[in-house]
């Protein structure tokens, strides 16, 4: 892991030529690998019936407003952090860090509250069906009952960018969709729970 001192050098001196790649390209790879958190959900539960898959899909556009948020969050926050480390303030980098983290917190907790007091409406007005409605409830609630950390993991993913650390930003966000493959079939399957164990699954990755 290169030192404070040693990123800064990367940051501020070296040719953007090769600076851009080494950010860019781990950064590609953690958006690529956030689908699969997805596409292992759909596969899984696809074993359980056509209801149970549809429920995965209309509750992805839920999460993906969710990951929108926190991007935002995490685009704002890391931009001043990487403005203030340039400037050599670190303290004001550290407060613009805490800021962005626990303002993606109580944004998650607020989303929580008004999708869980709403949920049945919400699932419907995302496309649920009579017969997907069950099924996306069950995966959607544990789906908002962990928002508040998914979003913490998104914005802290999004800062480490902003650090120069893509490449353990990757390592995270990697490490969670390793996770989820392996977690699904034993929350799915092995412990019966149906979507409830693929929402699991995501939320703990």
């Amino acid at each position: 892991m290169k030192t404070a001192s040693a990123r800064t050098q990367m940051m501020l001196q070296d040719p953007i030529n090769k600076v851009i790649p080494k950010l860019a390209v781990p950064t590609i790879i953690s958006m690529l690998i956030t689908s699969i958190y997805n596409m292992a959900d759909t596969y899984f539960v696809s074993q359980l019936g056509t209801s149970a898959s549809g429920a995965v899909g209309v509750i992805f556009s839920a999460m993906a407003f969710i990951q929108a948020i926190a991007f935002t969050i995490g685009m704002g926050s890391g931009t001043n952090v990487s403005q203030a480390l340039g400037a050599g303030d670190e303290e004001k980098a550290k407060q613009y860090v805490a800021t962005g983290f626990f303002t993606a917190f109580a944004v998650g907790i607020v989303i929580a509250i008004l999708a869980l007091t709403h949920i049945d409406p919400l699932i419907r007005f995302l496309g649920a069906t009579e017969t997907i409605l069950p099924y996306a409830r069950d995966y959607a609630t544990y789906i908002f009952y962990a928002t508040p950390f998914i979003m913490c993991s998104f914005v802290m993913n999004n800062l480490l960018r902003f650090e120069g650390l893509s490449f353990y930003g990757m390592i995270g966000i990697g490490f969670g969709g390793v996770l989820n493959m392996v977690l699904d079939p034993v929350f799915i399957f092995v412990l019966d729970m149906g979507t409830s164990g693929a929402a699991i699954a995501t939320a703990l990755s």
